[in-house]
């Protein structure tokens, strides 16, 4: 009878501790990465204390942090990490593991400040629907990326349809079939807000200061507004900046106009452009920016003719993100601005001073012509050392992560790339490697609808093409296989030194130099002679004042 009680007893005690094991029910997902710190936030559905045990190995987690609060939204802070350094991780109470470890319950901290390193980007907009096009949107950048690794997730708003809630995001983004917890464990995110996720904050315009906007987003996150990961604290998660290798990333907040003065941080009703918290913020921060590359994103697109046409008087965020930050942004030599709210695929050329209608856009705002594609010679170009350093910015609308309109105009004269139609699903994928970004538009169906590239170099003189003593250039074929022939036109003799140079403006040749009379000539420009391998090269033309630039491309 007394091992009858004991049995009976112990039974007892097992089914009231089963009872009491928390279930998650959302998460364990990343936030806030940095060189030396992770966070991992999940939700449970009975309040606990928290715990997460850490190593390099998935076999062998040798740390951890505890946090006593009993609640049933976790917040644990990792510190003290190994910059650039792969740890696995499990989550639980300070009794019990509930998740992990496992193959993707990982994260991979930034490199150090200053460390150099390849950068991928992964950028999706108004994707949480829900939707089988979700779903297959997040596979077919999974199968792209294979067994690399993804550094930095943008988010471009619109993450959770309709309003933004707290469900809404339960529903069709943390969870399994069509959003992204599969990726939550390893990928932390970088969010925008869009105006569906203010939907449950401030709905249009706004009527509440913003420094106590609440909601289902500003929940859920958890970014860095102390300038943790580099750049100049916002002391707000409205907005925020960070850094990761060689690239400075700003995330601005659209949404945050008002007819209440004092609340209209993008000066969507309002003319004090230049008191308004945000841009205050924001010339400080890319002032103090010297990072090689700087990407900015926000949600409402300032150039588009897709689900929303810029044009459009009633589009009062639009216009304002445009007309008072893109002048900002291209002051401080922003490279790319990638927003969502349009749902199609745009891209434009590299192009300065624009603000308006699209009727008033002239060839006098592109600063490279050309469609940006590397292979047929049309990279863009951004020097270093010249009056006006780091001209141009390239502006990405790719807002069809989850949502399309079929049948937009796509005709925006910026835009010499766009894509809207029933099967036209994707995301962006950018890859950065010193000096060079490569920017793609990638299908739903895994093939790529748009590629573009920048290059950055220094030239040690002036490039004035309309001053060149050098007319009517002609490179071919361009590109070449073994060789091609320049042809050039002079207006007048001259003393003229030909050179050809890499993509960085280091010499490998001088082709000719000397007096040349005026008229038409060539060189021919032999690439085994020279050794050349398959790439991208630059012919200079110099008289000693001026230099006229002209690109070939060797593709084998």
């Amino acid at each position: 009878m007394k091992q009858f009680y004991s049995l009976l007893v112990f039974a007892f005690f097992a089914i009231t501790l089963t009872a009491q094991t928390p279930d998650v029910l959302r998460g364990p997902y990343l936030q806030n990465p940095t060189s030396t710190s992770m966070v991992i936030k999940w939700r449970t559905d009975a309040a606990s204390d928290s715990r997460v045990n850490y190593g390099t190995s998935q076999g062998s987690l040798t740390s951890a942090v505890d946090s006593a609060t009993s609640t049933t939204e976790h917040t644990v802070k990792i510190s003290g990490l190994d910059p650039f350094t792969q740890y696995y991780y499990s989550i639980g109470t300070s009794t019990q593991v509930l998740e992990g470890p496992g193959v993707n319950y990982r994260f991979k901290t930034s490199p150090a400040p200053g460390v150099v390193q390849p950068v991928r980007i992964w950028s999706i907009g108004d994707f949480g629907k829900a939707s089988q096009a979700q779903a297959d949107v997040r596979d077919s950048y999974l199968d792209y990326l294979g067994s690399g690794h993804n550094d930095v997730w943008l988010w471009a708003g619109d993450n959770a349809y309709d309003d933004g809630t707290d469900q809404e995001f339960q529903d069709k983004v943390f969870e399994d079939t069509f959003g992204y917890n599969r990726l939550f464990t390893y990928m932390p995110f970088m969010p925008c807000p869009g105006n569906h996720d203010y939907g449950s904050i401030s709905p249009p315009p706004g009527s509440i200061d913003p420094q106590l906007h609440t909601g289902a987003y500003f929940d859920i996150i958890d970014v860095p507004k102390n300038g943790e990961a580099g750049g100049v604290a916002s002391g707000t998660e409205l907005y925020y900046s960070y850094d990761y290798s060689n690239v400075h990333f700003v995330s601005l907040n659209s949404e945050l106009g008002s007819t209440t003065p004092a609340y209209d941080y993008t000066g969507a009703f309002s003319g004090d452009i230049e008191n308004l918290p945000m841009v205050q913020w924001l010339r400080q921060d890319l002032a103090a920016n010297t990072k090689e590359w700087t990407i900015v994103y926000w949600h409402q697109c300032p150039y588009s003719k897709g689900s929303h046409d810029t044009d459009d008087f009633w589009e009062f965020y639009i216009i304002a993100m445009r007309d008072n930050f893109t002048p900002i942004l291209e002051e401080y030599g922003v490279d790319l601005v990638v927003c969502g709210h349009s749902h199609v695929y745009e891209r434009s050329k590299l192009i300065e001073g624009h603000t308006g209608l699209s009727s008033t856009f002239s060839s006098a705002n592109i600063v490279n012509g050309g469609n940006g594609n590397f292979d047929e010679g049309q990279a863009y170009y951004k020097y270093r050392m010249t009056t006006d350093p780091n001209k141009g910015t390239v502006y990405v609308v790719s807002g069809n992560a989850g949502s399309v309109d079929e049948g937009s105009p796509l005709d925006h004269p910026a835009m010499p790339f766009g894509e809207a139609c029933n099967g036209c699903f994707g995301s962006f994928v950018v890859d950065i490697d010193s000096n060079r970004l490569d920017g793609k538009h990638l299908r739903v169906d895994g093939t790529i609808g748009d590629h573009f590239t920048i290059i950055k170099q220094d030239l040690p003189l002036s490039v004035e093409e309309s001053i060149s003593p050098v007319m009517n250039v002609n490179v071919y074929p361009n590109p070449f296989s073994s060789s091609a022939r320049i042809e050039y036109e002079l207006s007048e003799n001259k003393n003229v030194t030909i050179e050809l140079a890499d993509i960085t403006g280091k010499q490998i040749q001088t082709l000719f130099t000397g007096n040349q009379v005026s008229g038409k000539h060539f060189i021919d420009v032999d690439g085994q002679k020279l050794n050349l391998s398959k790439g991208e090269y630059v012919v200079l033309f110099s008289n000693g004042e001026h230099i006229y630039h002209k690109r070939v491309v060797k593709f084998e």
